[in-house]
């Protein structure tokens, strides 16, 4: 599938899973697609799953944020990697959002300590792009 098509079957299960996290996504998304960003299949099926599995119960928002900002940074590394710089730094962009806000969601419901995530993805991006 192309950006286009992943993007439109993130707007379409949004409607047909609409939840509070249908509604932090579609406009962002919405967003994305107005100013042509790319995204990757891999990182449009979470977001499709989550969407999912959140509308069900069967995944808290907390979970969700964590995922995708993973899948945020691995898809910006590769961008960056690849020269596209421009779709690279909103994928980071994306995974730091994700992350800050699964960090601070997180903190109110157990007791983990974030900064381990941290170090992990900071040397990720460190290792990844390091000349």
């Amino acid at each position: 599938m192309d950006t286009k098509e992943l993007r439109n079957a993130i707007a379409e299960t949004c409607e047909n899973y609409d939840s509070l996290y249908a509604q932090l996504v579609k406009p962002i998304n919405q967003i994305l697609i107005n100013v042509d960003a790319s995204i990757g299949e891999d990182t449009a099926n979470k977001i499709i799953e989550n969407l999912k599995l959140f509308h069900s119960g069967d995944k808290n928002i907390t979970e969700c944020h964590l995922d995708e900002s993973e899948n945020f940074l691995k898809e910006g590394i590769e961008l960056l990697k690849k020269g596209d710089l421009a779709n690279g730094a909103l994928q980071i962009y994306g995974a730091g959002l994700n992350f800050a806000s699964y960090t601070s969601k997180i903190r109110g419901q157990k007791n983990v300590n974030p900064y381990k995530n941290f170090e992990k993805n900071f040397s990720l991006i460190m290792n990844s792009l390091k000349k």
